[in-house]
């Protein structure tokens, strides 16, 4: 008789665990908290990076009120006139993820030292949101190029305790060691890869620093520098997808990694070569007959270098770029990159050797990529506007940092296949200067650049879905561009006092926008993603 009436209770009891658990698992302080569980709550609070956002001055006074529909701003500051606007509680720029500087000299130094902080990040470069339908949930995939490269994964999960970051893939970014320091991108030089794997101790506040900058400490860069997740037809959001398209420094190529099998398919290897835009050096050359002769060696198709700044379109194509050796920055377009057909496992493990994307793709014949954009300088970034009728390329050069426009509509009418039909200012006819900003302007926040690296190791421009773009002006600053009659205008910015420098700037689906610098991953809330 009375196990019947524990019987009737039960189902109390069960509620009342269920019950418990939905309150401790789910956020606290709100839906626009940025901890995870109610447990989270009684764990140790993320260091804050920034605390404040600047507004710049506007003919119409509008800069406050629009970064005010950006970010989550204290209640306790009212409207008004100010060139500086407090963020508010659990919204500022916060450091979810750190760790100590990957210094090569530092391991030499203190590999006797008894000191047991040993770095997990090498060179974050990137970031990349992804959708999984079977969790119902998203996570953040980094990517790291410092070394042999690494793919982290950093989510905070519905659980009482923040998931936190877990390594996602090892030797992201070389694995063959065929191509490291090969000077002849056509033939094979057996090497090898960087190790990932830290054995050695070292000590953050290490005085290695004060001899040598730290670039020239600094590990290789044969990592993978960015990530892209493939479209998926008919699905609701463009992270869906099972398969990552992965640019390889260690193996100079780009790949997609199959989300089926894990064979990595050749998605670009070479690449037109760059044109020469100096219409004087044009003139001379054309009066040399080995001119001539070296011109129309250098039409063939070379391998590409430092391939960067991965992104899908709508239409299924792959956009990236490549920073060559000699100083020249080239936007690419891989066309109907989605239907490239994918290789078995057992091809995967041979592909590092092919100089092209399949064995069996030997002719000469080779129009499925096209030259977008080329300049004398550095690409830093590549972002699709808001209505994906334009592309953003964020372009460095020692005197400062360009924002270019690209109108892709223009490119799909223009007969030409990319290589020529340029401007005065030697642009390409379709693209024009969106915003200009000097070295100069950012003061003591300017970057010291190492003799001879003239590299872009971060995506360092992002867009939003109202069409801001996000970009990394100066080192530790992120300035907000709105577009007004064609033009960017500087409505803010987002700065971090004694920060490392700041890699890269993306959007995740969960409502922050994320910033990482080399071994540090931060988060601020947006408003609008």
């Amino acid at each position: 008789m009375k196990s019947k009436e524990y019987d009737e209770y039960a189902w109390f009891a069960v509620f009342l665990l269920a019950a418990a658990y939905f309150v401790i698992t789910r956020r606290g302080g709100g839906i626009h908290h940025s901890r995870g569980g109610l447990l989270t709550s009684f764990s140790e609070p993320y260091e804050i990076s920034a605390s404040s956002v600047s507004v710049s001055e506007g003919r119409n006074g509008n800069h406050e009120e629009m970064m005010r529909s950006i970010f989550y701003i204290a209640n306790n500051q009212k409207g008004g006139s100010s060139s500086s606007l407090t963020l508010a509680h659990n919204h500022q720029l916060e450091v979810v993820l750190s760790s100590p500087p990957d210094l090569q000299e530092c391991h030499k130094a203190h590999s006797n030292s008894n000191e047991q902080a040993i770095p997990f990040l090498s060179h974050l470069a990137s970031t990349t949101w992804v959708h999984d339908e079977d969790l119902g949930r998203g996570y953040l995939l980094l990517s790291d190029a410092g070394r042999s490269g690494r793919i982290w994964r950093w989510e905070v999960g519905g659980g009482p305790i923040t998931i936190g970051r877990s390594l996602h893939m090892e030797r992201s970014g070389c694995r063959s060691g065929l191509w490291v320091n090969n000077t002849n991108m056509m033939t094979i030089n057996q090497t090898s890869c960087p190790e990932n794997i830290f054995t050695d101790s070292i000590s953050v506040q290490s005085s290695c620093t004060t001899t040598k900058t730290a670039a020239e400490v600094s590990p290789p860069l044969l990592g993978s520098p960015s990530l892209a997740v493939e479209l998926t037809r008919d699905a609701e959001r463009a992270s869906i997808g099972k398969n990552i398209a992965v640019a390889e420094w260690g193996e100079k190529r780009i790949i997609r990694v199959e989300g089926e099998s894990g064979a990595r398919t050749p998605l670009v290897v070479l690449v037109p070569p760059p044109k020469n835009h100096d219409k004087d050096l044009e003139k001379e050359e054309e009066q040399s007959e080995d001119t001539k002769q070296s011109e129309q060696v250098s039409s063939e198709w070379v391998r590409i270098q430092r391939p960067n700044h991965l992104s899908y379109t709508p239409f299924g194509d792959l956009l990236f770029s490549d920073n060559r050796d000699n100083g020249v920055g080239i936007v690419y377009r891989l066309k109907d990159a989605v239907h490239a057909q994918p290789i078995s496992a057992e091809q995967s493990r041979v592909a590092h050797g092919w100089t092209k994307t399949t064995m069996e793709d030997q002719d000469e014949r080779q129009d499925n990529i096209d030259s977008l954009f080329q300049i004398n300088g550095t690409i830093d970034g590549l972002a699709l506007g808001s209505d994906y009728s334009v592309l953003y390329i964020l372009v460095a050069t020692p005197s400062g940092k360009t924002v270019y426009q690209l109108s892709l509509d223009s490119d799909e009418d223009d007969e030409d296949d990319g290589s020529g039909g340029t401007t005065g200012e030697g642009l390409k006819e379709g693209v024009s200067v969106f915003y200009k900003m000097a070295s100069e302007n950012c003061g003591n926040d300017r970057t010291v650049e190492a003799k001879g690296a003239n590299l872009s190791v971060g995506s360092k421009l992002s867009v939003d879905a109202k069409g801001t773009l996000y970009v990394i002006t100066c080192p530790s600053s992120v300035t907000l561009l709105s577009t007004e009659k064609g033009q960017g205008v500087a409505i803010g910015s987002l700065s971090s006092q004694g920060s490392s420098d700041f890699t890269s700037v993306g959007f995740g689906e969960d409502g922050f926008l994320y910033i990482t610098s080399s071994h540090q991953l931060l988060r601020v809330k947006n408003r609008i993603g």
